[in-house]
């Protein structure tokens, strides 16, 4: 008997001693602090990852249910044709998440932040790239938007569900910061209200009050939210609204909700991608705190008033808007494009902007008797310029190429002298040809004499989509752009150009440049990497730049970086 039980013993030592880690090898993370290890917890890119490291050992047992942070995302599969069960994956996935988020609850710790993203337009497609006939196969009912759409029918009750669902547990459990992000198939908005029974998101009176949140993002991939009509978050510093359909109506009420009697503390406001289904919706925001507002995609508003006293940055994108109107006293960055040939007819500025250091607008170039709505882009651009009387910094998204003789130039009658502009960048719009954009770029210079630093961003052309295969014609015959007397670049100290192709037309450019800037001491050039002949003319550039008092260069595949040694001691005593 003694001696079943000493072997059976024995039998045990061997075992832990085949299961010990050897000597070097001690599991030394294990025996880190709990605050040490729920700090690494929360960096696990998924929360159902950081329940699994339950299976390490009993020291990591149950211990992701203290982490301060959750994160789920999905793992999306192909690229571009539809899966027969992408409802059901949704439902899975859901499901999961839902029962990560059940035993965190029992568990009785807080989440402070709380991360959901689900990837569905991924799963639709498959990785390779698709033949011509499988393209064909697969784009013309695409372009008529009807895969898409079916799609999106699947998809929309199941992530509307659990959109509900999660948002009722951010608020029930008192989550700090919750960020939804459903990723659905992009379909036209008018199909997110011509589909029968229109699921709806509610943010309403029936939710427990938010007490502890903080920072929100939805993103809810064109579903249509109930904004509620009363609710108060009286901690939201910080709200993001995107990919949202919001019901007739709604427009009064979004902005009721990021006013100050409901976000008395909001400080940043971030609205993508809003549809609004009727014409006559007016929005006005009364936000006393608020110092960031950027607004893109948000369409079909016949007016939208600010009043922000405190408001520092201010971008609209894209935004069509029949009335615009600003009280905004103390702004120190506006970016305001609008959508193209949809100006708003009525823009309002109450008093100066003396703040405003960066402005960023968009500029036609070029008039034609058939471009009315052009002049009248322009005109609502210049009062902006009129109103920043301290502007240093100004970026130009420029329209409008010169298409014949006929064209008018507006540059030159309409935008004023601006000697207080010290940094501009200037964008290109890939609708103008690689040859034709000089006239442009050329009339803008001259409204500057005082700069000190330029950028000129040149975009993917639409030609080179068709001329790339067959090689690019890189002779031009326009050199008489960049002659004009008076672009006078006598204080330019750095010149950015990227996206360059390797015509001619850029190496005179460069010319144009260096024959006023003498003070100039450094130059980065980048060309788009599709153009696969620009090598001799980088060789051009580097040859013209170093002949000019450049003293080291550095260049790759598509770059090139060149630098004076030292500063001109004039330039130094100007910075």
């Amino acid at each position: 008997m003694g001696s079943t039980a000493a072997a059976a013993e024995d039998a045990r030592v061997a075992k832990r001693a085949r299961l010990a880690p050897p000597a070097g090898d001690a599991d030394l993370i294990s025996g880190l602090d709990d605050d040490v290890l729920l700090r690494v917890l929360g960096l696990v890119g998924d929360a159902r990852d950081a329940a699994r490291t339950g299976a390490l050992s009993r020291r990591w047992l149950g211990l992701w249910t203290r982490a301060p942070a959750l994160r789920f995302s999905s793992q999306p599969g192909g690229f571009w044709r539809a899966a027969p069960a992408s409802a059901a994956s949704l439902e899975r996935y859901a499901a999961s998440v839902d029962a990560a988020l059940a035993r965190r609850a029992r568990s009785g710790c807080a989440i402070e932040r709380l991360s959901i993203a689900y990837a569905a337009g991924s799963e639709h497609y498959p990785v390779e790239q698709p033949s011509f006939a499988d393209a064909a196969e697969w784009w013309i009912p695409c372009l008529r938007d009807t895969v898409t759409e079916r799609i999106l029918e699947q998809l929309m009750p199941a992530s509307v569900r659990a959109a509900r669902g999660w948002i009722g547990y951010a608020f029930r459990h008192g989550v700090k910061s919750f960020d939804l992000d459903l990723q659905l198939p992009l379909v036209r908005p008018n199909f997110l209200w011509e589909r029968d029974g229109v699921e709806e998101v509610e943010l309403d009176d029936e939710l427990p009050s938010a007490v502890r949140l903080e920072t929100m993002r939805l993103a809810l991939g064109g579903a249509q939210l109930r904004l509620p009509a009363a609710m108060t978050f009286a901690s939201l510093t910080n709200l993001s609204l995107e990919r949202i359909g919001i019901a007739a109506g709604g427009a009064a009420l979004l902005g009721h909700l990021v006013s100050s009697a409901t976000c008395p503390r909001l400080q940043k406001l971030r609205v993508r991608w809003i549809y609004l289904p009727a014409f006559h919706e007016e929005m006005a925001i009364e936000a006393d705190v608020l110092s960031e507002l950027w607004m893109e995609d948000v369409r079909i508003l016949m007016s939208l008033k600010l009043r922000t006293p405190r408001l520092r940055v201010l971008h609209i994108y894209k935004c069509f808007h029949v009335a615009l109107r600003i009280s905004a006293p103390r702004l120190e960055e506006l970016a305001i494009i609008f959508q193209p040939a949809c100006p708003p007819r009525w823009l309002e500025i109450d008093g100066d902007l003396p703040c405003v250091r960066s402005l960023k607008i968009c500029l036609w170039s070029h008039l034609s008797r058939f471009s009315g709505y052009r002049e009248a882009d322009n005109d609502k651009n210049m009062l902006l310029l009129r109103q920043c009387s301290s502007l240093t910094c100004l970026q130009v998204f420029l329209r409008g190429a010169k298409a014949s003789k006929k064209y008018v130039d507006m540059i030159k009658s309409r935008v004023p002298h601006l000697p207080h502009i010290t940094s501009l960048a200037v964008n290109v719009s890939c609708s103008f040809k690689r040859h034709g954009y000089g006239a442009s770029v050329a009339s803008l210079l001259t409204r500057f004499s005082n700069l000190r630093r330029l950028s000129l961003h040149l975009p993917f052309f639409d030609e080179l989509f068709y001329n790339l295969p067959a090689g690019l014609d890189l002779l031009c015959h326009h050199r008489y752009h960049w002659k004009s007397n008076e672009i006078s670049m006598a204080h330019l100290q750095e010149v950015e150009l990227t996206g360059l192709t390797g015509t001619d037309c850029e190496v005179w450019f460069m010319k144009t440049m260096l024959a006023s800037a003498k003070g100039l001491f450094k130059v980065a050039i980048s060309f788009n990497p599709y153009c696969w002949q620009h090598q001799g003319k980088m060789d051009a550039f580097e040859r013209m730049l170093l002949d000019e008092g450049m003293w080291t260069s550095h260049r790759d595949t598509h770059m090139l970086t060149c630098l004076r040694e030292s500063i001109p001691a004039y330039i130094t005593c100007e910075m």
